[in-house]
């Protein structure tokens, strides 16, 4: 179903939030629940985008059929970083699935991609007809995406193709979390494969870099600095999608005074550096995580990312205060789209 937009005034999100919640269990779920059994969705369009836009003017949603309930409401911030957080925060204040309802905060895969067509000036652009090429790139691929009509599209046309295309296939978590380059080709890519099978390609990535229960796994990386060798160890994937509400960069730069040849921790460091980590990890845990670390001659930078809502900052000021191997600074930057740590990506 398409997604539909409607602008309106904008006002305090939480509050936004649990009023979007209240009309929800008031009127909204009944009506629109009504209006999908009389096949007539557009009956509560704009009553929906209205109690959406509330939240934010520029959130969309759809609706559609559910994996574990009768239907689902999303909500999806449509790759905007800023807008993430705020559909995970409505996404929590939900009340659950039940047999007619489920919830999400970001477009999910089609049932069958390979069945979706989209109509584009008289054309037909079957997702079935989608060929992709997939490079695996360190820990994400980079992908080509062909259509035989591609070369009767203008360039722009043919990237919004691709984008919906992988989104249907994957939906827009895995997208965010695993591919990298997108780019549309005229030609067919050599070794080319339909949308189904690029999910299992994600899915073998994605079982390769994280747990049964998706936490992520750590790879460790060394390179050369203007100063001096730097050594670097960060989750994969090292993405937003794996705590969306968690809006803030926090870099906390702690010196260390034990240092090896290469200006790395040594032994006299290495384990107070450890333990200062999990004495922080157990402070903001659920409201923070640490996501990278970089060292340096003699500077240890860890990257945590904290729910800008919660008191987790304050938190970790107070916990640093201890340390005995130098002054320890925090600096603090709101940054839904972990940009600050882009280049820790593998």
């Amino acid at each position: 179903m398409r997604l539909f937009r409607r602008d309106a005034r904008p006002h305090e999100p939480a509050a936004a939030i649990a009023a979007f919640w209240e009309w929800w269990a008031a009127e909204g779920r009944a009506s629109v629940t009504q209006a999908l059994e009389d096949r007539d969705p557009q009956r509560v369009s704009d009553a929906l985008s209205e109690a959406v836009s509330a939240i934010h003017p520029d959130l969309a949603w759809e609706l559609g059929a559910g994996d574990l309930a009768q239907h689902m409401l999303v909500l999806s911030a449509e790759g905007d970083p800023e807008l993430r957080p705020l559909a995970n925060r409505w996404l929590r204040a939900s009340p659950g699935i039940d047999e007619a309802w489920e919830y999400a905060a970001s477009r999910q895969p089609a049932p069958d991609v390979e069945q979706i067509a989209l109509g584009l000036g008289g054309r037909e652009i079957a997702f079935s007809d989608v060929r992709v090429g997939a490079r695996r790139e360190g820990c994400h691929l980079d992908v080509l995406v062909y259509h035989p009509l591609f070369r009767e599209l203008e360039e722009q046309v043919r990237g919004q193709i691709a984008f919906l295309a992988l989104d249907s296939a994957l939906g827009e978590d895995d997208v965010e979390a695993w591919v990298g380059e997108i780019t549309p080709t005229t030609e067919p890519p050599l070794d080319g494969f339909g949308l189904s099978a690029l999910r299992s390609v994600v899915r073998d990535l994605r079982d390769d870099n994280t747990d049964a229960d998706g936490t992520p796994h750590w790879v460790i990386m060394e390179g050369q600095g203007d100063e001096g060798p730097v050594m670097a160890l960060a989750q994969v994937p090292l993405s937003p999608t794996t705590a969306p509400t968690f809006d803030t960069h926090v870099a906390v730069l702690v010196p260390y005074t034990d240092l090896t040849e290469q200006g790395y921790p040594g032994p006299g460091s290495l384990g107070p550096l450890r333990a200062l980590e999990e004495h922080l990890g157990e402070r903001i845990d659920g409201s923070g995580r640490i996501v990278a670390h970089q060292s340096h001659r003699g500077m240890r930078v860890l990257h945590i990312y904290v729910d800008s809502t919660t008191p987790a900052v304050e938190q970790m000021r107070a916990a640093v205060e201890a340390w005995d191997q130098g002054r320890i600074r925090v600096q603090v930057t709101p940054d839904p789209g972990w940009h600050n740590v882009a280049h820790l990506r593998s």
